[in-house]
């Protein structure tokens, strides 16, 4: 065994180490549940008895096609509805964060590549055992720690992996004590559930639709124990294709369009000098299906036509220099031919060649310029013109993919994978990849990745809302009492 071999042997190994310490210790401290318990018992100035408490529920992973089927079921009947437009990439950690607007990540996810430093940050079982660390456990994101509610007991997340229908009634028992305890001194409470993601990725759509039908009985079985005085809303981070996928490998993609997979860029693309290497650094962590990649600018649009060529590739999107007026532009390659637009300060969107994107099923006859070589649309019209189409709202979430506070290093370029393709994760080098956790992805650009649900039982809400305009409706959300 070679030298960097032992290394990394031992890095892995301090790693599972130091993750079955943490969690060991997390389940010794007590700090959950029994506080759960001391909140309800300790006399407080309680609010008016009487005066109504707004639940807000974030329920990770909801999907627009598991809640309507479990509507259809008679669940949730009473709530008004809107169809949630999720950011692009859709994972947890980040989608979380700029819902919430609670500062800002590495990348789009626990590990992610500095460019500055040009390495990897909290990179494979490291960066997969801080997940529950970071989500709860111990040393919490900032966007977690909005929730009153983030667990039942020092290992839920744990438990929520490992048998996500099991665990759900305990967590509903220990998430309604809180809410009720919590509601006798605060008139806006904040819960947080990951079961039906967990249950979505791995039993499927239907798993997940009993489930949110079973939350929905202990929703209204909870609302009558107490004078019908709790207010719920519920709202996701991302949606879910619910399709059965094909686990690939991302760096296997890139080799197989004739690109170098590397861990760190060369020196020469590092700093962008004359024909760099043409070569990415893929962000290969939890499975989703998107990939974030980073390369050297000169090398941007060859890798993004690239891969969109790959038959595991839907899109691949990018953003490119600016325009001479200051608006930035963007390129989406499909099949790999780039289609461009631009978008300015306001929220602006100019298309290029509008007749190029039939694929996007939108008609831009309203906005098309005399000679039809360009459409300019508002914000809000592009948002009305596509949040039908099988890519909502994509003009914005391509673009703010790559603009957003919310991640400090943004990819050079972004694939989007189709509905039944995504990345198998990080795996230990040798390992037979668990294939269990195929049921269905998020992450990606499409409609079902995309559209997850705003549901309130006492508030009405517009058709269609995105992710980023939640904190605005809701102050609660961002923080605000």
């Amino acid at each position: 065994m070679t030298a960097t071999a032992t290394s990394s042997t031992m890095r892995a190994a301090r790693a599972a180490a130091a993750f079955a310490v943490a969690t060991a210790l997390a389940a010794a401290c007590g700090c959950d549940a029994p506080y759960q318990q001391f909140l309800g018992s300790i006399p407080t100035d309680e609010v008016d008895p009487d005066a109504p408490v707004e639940v807000f529920l974030g329920i990770d992973g909801l999907s627009k096609q598991a809640f309507d089927m479990a509507r259809a079921r008679g669940a949730f009947a009473d709530y008004h509805a809107a169809d949630l437009i999720t950011p692009f990439p859709g994972t947890s950690d980040y989608s979380w964060t700029r819902t919430l607007r609670a500062g800002a990540l590495g990348g789009y996810e626990l590990q992610y590549f500095d460019p500055q430093a040009n390495t990897m940050e909290n990179r494979g079982l490291v960066g997969v055992a801080e997940h529950p660390l970071r989500e709860g456990i111990a040393d919490t994101l900032p966007a977690y720690q909005r929730f009153d509610f983030l667990g039942d007991g020092e290992t839920w997340m744990l438990d929520s992996y490992l048998d996500p229908v099991a665990s759900l009634r305990p967590t509903l028992d220990h998430m309604f004590d809180t809410v009720a305890a919590r509601g006798r001194t605060k008139s806006r409470v904040m819960a947080y559930l990951l079961n039906v993601d967990v249950v979505g990725h791995l039993g499927g759509r239907d798993q997940a639709v009993a489930m949110l039908i079973e939350i929905d009985r202990r929703i209204r079985a909870f609302k009558a124990d107490h004078r019908r005085r709790f207010q719920f809303t519920l709202f996701a981070d991302h949606g879910n294709a619910h399709q059965r996928s094909r686990l690939v490998d991302p760096v296997q993609i890139l080799t197989d369009v004739g690109i170098t997979s590397v861990d760190a860029l060369s020196a020469s693309a590092a700093a962008d000098a004359t024909a760099p290497p043409l070569e990415a650094v893929a962000v290969v962590h939890v499975r989703v299906n998107y990939v974030a990649l980073h390369a050297a600018r000169d090398n941007v649009v060859d890798i993004a036509a690239r891969t969109s060529r790959h038959p595991y590739v839907d899109l691949a999107v990018a953003r490119l220099a600016d325009d001479a007026g200051g608006a930035q532009r963007f390129g989406i390659w499909r099949q790999g031919v780039v289609h461009r637009f631009s978008r300015d300060a306001t929220g602006t969107i100019v298309v290029d060649d509008p007749d190029a994107w039939c694929w996007l099923g939108m008609d831009f006859g309203p906005w098309r310029d005399a000679a039809g070589a360009t459409a300019k649309l508002t914000d809000r019209q592009a948002f009305d013109a596509t949040v039908s189409g099988p890519y909502p709202d994509v003009f914005y979430r391509v673009a703010t993919a790559f603009t957003h506070a919310a991640t400090r290093f943004p990819a050079d370029i972004l694939l989007s994978m189709p509905d039944d393709v995504a990345s198998f994760g990080f795996a230990v080098p040798g390992a037979v990849v668990d294939v269990r956790a195929a049921d269905g992805f998020h992450g990606a650009l499409s409609r079902a990745s995309t559209l997850s649900v705003v549901a309130s039982d006492s508030k009405p809400l517009p058709p269609a809302v995105r992710s980023d305009e939640l904190a605005d409706m809701f102050p609660m959300l961002r923080g605000a009492q």
